[in-house]
């Protein structure tokens, strides 16, 4: 599209410096995304100067703004409202949606509900999009890093439509965040799902009924009248969220004890709508227990046929950074790595990997300028169901790493403080005896540390098989 068929689509107040055959591609409202194609949305007046010299340097073609800034010299499209011209635009970009639209909601579980979902449609020939904390997929192919879990609408939109038409489901993650920003806008949801709600960003929520409230916006805003409703029946607050569905007439599948669920009586069973099947060759653990349910009940709303579905399920590999485990070369000991960053998620893994009342050792540290009242959570968590506590650096941000830790250990004072992530990595492994179990925990599929705005690659996966494979 070029800038001067922009002129025909929007409504502007006023039109600075068009170059009519600058062509453009996409748009957004993030300088880090923007390209030399890109049209940069401006919501407020308040433009940095750092983010105005990135945007000179990509040779951004035009802003779309409520203010003039003479600063920039390309074209500037001012117009009243910049939500309301910058969708006429995406319209015109990506014209196609996708046939269906599934949000994934909940503390823990998103990415891997969407992952083993994605791997169903891949072998059921379903053609998908996938968005996420793993960043945007096509057809279970990576196609590229993105920097939030839900990102901006604008990038949304185009990450979920489509320049041309074809066939396609769209998979992704929405954030506690995303929904309370309202970065779904015009997005349709057809299939809405959540795996759970436990303490995590209550810097951001304030309290836990804020955080469950956002969640459900999902269900009560963004999901379509003629939408599904896919709901974990260990849900907290479930009650809370049966009066938004049945306000709204909604259609719903309960997982996990009623609709479909996993059942173990000598063998493995999966219920479906009262009727039993056999599940052969299936090692399946409690904690993705619950997720791989999920994404079966969205599986069969794609209508996707059970017994493919029932095929598929051994072939199903978990997440990147998710329950990931490397064996010692001697015995049967095993590293983990999980992206446990909440305190339920650190608690599931830790008891999950608990056998004849032999605890897992474990390795932890907590973000910086984050939700500061998890890190007394998290500690007492590692105090009670772990053997060994290794407490580290996670990403310290723009905070003191050193008070961090020193918070941490306030309530866990048998934890071992080794502040370089490397080094307290191999310090744990190599102390490891033959049989043991050690979680790495909190970074998962991250292949970066973020110490003040600098992101330093470390790859938590990569630190460990260095250290097995010199391990005395």
């Amino acid at each position: 599209m070029f800038l001067s068929e922009v002129c025909n689509i929007i409504k502007t107040i006023k039109i600075i410096n068009l170059n009519k055959n600058r062509k453009v591609k996409t748009i957004t409202n993030s300088t880090e995304i923007a390209e030399n194609s890109s049209i940069l949305v401006i919501n407020s007046i308040k433009f940095k100067k750092q983010f105005l010299t990135k945007s000179q340097k990509k040779n951004i073609p035009a802003l779309i703004t409520n203010k003039y800034i003479k600063e920039f010299y390309n074209t500037q499209f001012i117009v009243k409202n910049t939500n309301k011209e910058s969708l006429k635009i995406l319209q015109g970009l990506f014209p196609y949606k996708p046939d269906k639209s599934i949000a994934i909601t909940g503390t823990n579980g998103k990415t891997s509900v969407a992952w083993y979902l994605s791997q169903i449609c891949n072998q059921a020939n379903l053609k998908t999009k996938m968005l996420g904390t793993l960043g945007f997929y096509k057809n279970h192919k990576k196609v590229k890093d993105t920097f939030l879990t839900t990102p901006a609408f604008e990038d949304l939109y185009q990450f979920s439509h489509s320049k041309n038409k074809s066939t396609y489901n769209f998979i992704f993650e929405a954030s506690s965040h995303a929904l309370s920003q309202n970065r779904l806008r015009n997005i349709p949801v057809d299939i809405a799902a959540i795996t759970n709600i436990s303490n995590d960003h209550l810097d951001y929520h304030k309290n836990m009924s804020n955080y469950t409230k956002a969640k459900y916006l999902l269900f009560k805003k963004y999901l379509k009248n003629e939408g599904f409703a896919v709901i974990n029946s260990n849900l907290n607050n479930l009650n809370e969220l049966k009066k938004i569905i049945k306000k709204r007439k909604i259609k719903n599948i309960v997982y996990g004890a009623k609709d479909i669920f996993f059942e173990k009586k000598n063998k493995l069973y999966l219920n479906i709508y009262k009727k039993k099947y056999l599940i052969k060759n299936l090692n399946i653990n409690n904690i993705e227990k619950q997720n791989i349910e999920c994404a079966i009940s969205i599986a069969l709303l794609l209508k996707i046929d059970i017994k493919l579905i029932i095929k598929t399920l051994n072939k199903l590999k978990t997440a990147p950074g998710r329950l990931q485990k490397i064996k010692l070369k001697k015995g049967k000991g095993v590293v983990i790595i999980d992206y446990a960053h909440t305190p339920d998620a650190l608690k599931n893994v830790l008891l999950e990997n608990t056998t004849n009342n032999i605890k897992p050792s474990i390795l932890f540290g907590c973000g910086g300028n984050r939700d500061f009242g998890k890190r007394e959570l998290m500690a007492l968590v590692a105090k009670k169901y772990a053997n060994k506590v290794y407490i580290t650096d996670d990403n310290p941000r723009n905070e003191d790493p050193k008070k961090i830790r020193k918070e941490i250990l306030k309530y866990c004072p048998k934890g071992i403080e080794i502040s370089d992530r490397k080094i307290a990595i191999k310090t744990a492994i190599n102390n490891m005896l033959e049989n043991d179990t050690l979680i790495l925990a909190g970074k998962g599929h991250e292949k970066y540390q973020i110490f003040k705005n600098k992101r330093i690659p470390f790859d938590d996966s990569k630190v460990a098989k260095e250290a097995i494979d010199k391990k005395r």
